[in-house]
């Protein structure tokens, strides 16, 4: 499992780590369920990670002339 997991792109890096060593390795089976259970791990921490942030961002939508909205940010709505 992830010993400390520092910040997001510090996790990411060791998650990009951990999919390179699973794709060219031969590590045995513990090593790689050890890996992969790691892995999950950080991909949650990073998922929970990027949606605090996108709950943190708020988008200025003009109503009016000069009149301003602030409203949640939502990634699928094209801006």
């Amino acid at each position: 499992m992830a010993a400390k997991k520092k910040n997001f792109e510090e996790s990411l890096r060791r998650l990009e780590e951990i999919v390179n060593i699973m794709e060219n390795s031969d590590a045995d089976l513990d090593s790689t369920v050890k890996l992969y259970k790691e892995g999950v791990d950080l991909s949650l921490f990073c998922a929970d990670k990027l949606k605090a942030a996108e709950q943190e961002i708020s988008v200025l939508r003009k109503k009016a002339e000069g009149v301003f909205e602030k409203q949640p940010f939502d990634v699928k709505e094209d801006i």
